[in-house]
């Protein structure tokens, strides 16, 4: 399981740190994907396999299917931590996300997400608010 959040910055070769608690269910192969909310996700290979076949469970011709297929599995990247604990990033994928220098890389269950540090601060202020409003409807559900 991932767990935590982590400020980190991107060098000028697109590289980012993980931390070493995160590292070793990395190393045994991991896929870095562009994710909602315009992050990135890496989750380890038997993970993403998981994700693969829940795709693979819809419809074949539904359009969203397709079009999820498209964005998940067409700018899909291995994501394997070199010696030092550092991923590259690609190109491609940095722009999508809006990754400049500062990122916080937070740990999410099954997954790393790698956030532009603005987007993220945005994202916990109105996922405050949000759970301040449906606190009550989560308890319900034993939350």
């Amino acid at each position: 399981m991932f767990l935590g959040t982590y400020e980190h910055s991107i060098d000028e070769k697109g590289r980012v740190i993980m931390p070493a608690r995160f590292r070793s269910r990395l190393e045994e192969g991991a896929v870095m994907v562009f994710w909602f909310e315009e992050c990135l996700a890496v989750f380890p290979r038997q993970e993403f396999e998981k994700l693969m076949a829940k795709m693979e469970a819809l419809p074949e011709g539904s359009r969203e299917r397709r079009q999820m297929a498209r964005v998940l599995f067409g700018n899909a990247g291995e994501a394997v931590p070199d010696r030092q604990g550092r991923l590259t990033i690609p190109p491609r994928l940095r722009q999508m996300a809006g990754l400049d220098r500062e990122v916080v890389v937070v740990g999410v269950m099954n997954r790393v997400e790698i956030w532009n540090r603005k987007r993220w601060e945005e994202s916990m202020r109105g996922g405050i608010e949000k759970l301040e409003q449906s606190g009550e409807r989560l308890a319900e559900f034993g939350f």
